[in-house]
């Protein structure tokens, strides 16, 4: 396992912060968080990936370290803020991982670079059609700007299989629930209200590059008959691999297991086996 590294990128729409781990010469994954969340959501997954992927976890407008906007939230914006990155770190072909409603932003990323992006991941995702919000919905999100418990109850349903007894686990909780208190004021309720007005199902038919589509059997959030929606949606999603006694949040409840499966996809037939295999097996012998 490479060290992680953390470092700003500066693009014509926004600055960015990221967090990176692997070789800088690997093969190149870019980790998209989903709503309330930050790049420091995919630090477990990162532990259990091999240091020939070079994984790449930016905190999205308005989260975590990046500047806090106080627009550009319409899933369109989020998409071309990805392609401002992409072309900053000079990727010229690149796998995608979105989580939640980050899957969006990647659906609709693919929709108008489908060359740019070798695989497609799309973890316990919102469903490609989007997602209504009622009324009273917003009015939560609101109270969760200024409302500590109120956040910590609505992240620890995105994650039921944290065992928040664990001191080190706990630690890290809180340090999410923190960091979501940290959005800009617009992030809170602006996605869910432009998830409301997307909608891609007729034309994810076009995406037709490999993709992969993994979900908890615990989610709460995303259930099973979306989830197929958007399988049979995209042409190219050939496999949902649903994880057992896992929730919303593969990456931090189950992140070795989500490591494992995503491997398994890519090396089926995506990318040159060898690199992968030979670190793992490197790895395992110094481990």
């Amino acid at each position: 396992m490479s060290p992680c590294h953390s470092f700003f990128t500066q693009t014509a729409r926004l600055r960015f912060f990221c967090r990176s781990t692997g070789k800088d010469d690997g093969i190149p994954l870019l980790l998209l968080h989903g709503s309330y969340g930050t790049s420091r959501w995919w630090l477990p997954f990162f532990e259990s990936l091999p240091d020939s992927i070079y994984a790449i976890a930016p905190d999205l407008r308005g989260c975590g370290q990046s500047e806090k906007a106080a627009d550009g939230y319409a899933i369109e914006e989020m998409a071309a803020d990805l392609a401002a990155l992409v072309t900053a770190w000079d990727w010229d072909e690149f796998h995608l991982m979105a989580h939640s409603s980050s899957g969006a932003i990647a659906v609709e990323y693919v929709l108008q670079n489908p060359h740019r992006v070798a695989t497609l991941t799309l973890v316990d995702t919102v469903p490609v059609e989007g997602v209504f919000t009622p009324l009273e919905g917003y009015r939560v999100l609101e109270q969760m700007r200024e409302d500590r418990l109120l956040r910590r109850d609505a992240l620890r349903l995105l994650m039921p299989t944290v065992p928040f007894d664990n001191t080190p686990a706990a630690d890290f909780f809180e340090m999410l629930v923190e960091d979501a208190g940290q959005m800009a004021p617009a992030a809170f309720t602006e996605i869910a209200r432009s998830l409301s007005q997307w909608n891609r199902f007729a034309e994810a038919q076009r995406i037709t590059l490999p993709a992969l589509l993994v979900w908890g059997e615990l989610d709460t959030i995303v259930d099973r008959n979306a989830t197929t929606r958007t399988l049979i949606a995209i042409p190219g999603a050939s496999n949902l691999e649903i994880l057992q006694g896992v929730g919303h949040s593969p990456m931090i409840e189950a992140p070795s297991l989500l490591v494992s499966r995503w491997l398994d996809f890519i090396l089926a037939d995506h990318i040159p086996e060898h690199s992968v295999r030979n670190s793992l097996c490197q790895e395992q012998q110094n481990g």
